[in-house]
């Protein structure tokens, strides 16, 4: 499935909620199976070419979990700035 905005997907069909989707970036693997936030961009950068799944397996290997949800987060609430 390509990449779409939430607003234009059947959020139903994938098992997610307006609310979870304006809260934070969702990547679907299946229905029902999705990441959120920093889990997101790092599933969706392990779909990519050698050098972007290196940087989403580190992304989410544990102990770094946290310092990129940190960054997701700060990026989220300075993205009018980029």
């Amino acid at each position: 499935m390509p990449m779409q905005a939430w607003q234009e997907s059947d959020l139903e069909a994938l098992g997610l909620t307006p609310e979870q989707c304006s809260e934070a970036v969702q990547w679907v693997e299946a229905p029902g199976r999705y990441h959120s936030g920093g889990a997101a961009i790092c599933a969706a950068l392990r779909t990519g070419g050698w050098h972007w799944r290196t940087v989403g397996v580190i992304g989410d290997a544990p102990g770094i979990r946290g310092l990129t949800e940190s960054i997701y987060r700060w990026v989220a609430r300075n993205r009018h700035r980029f």
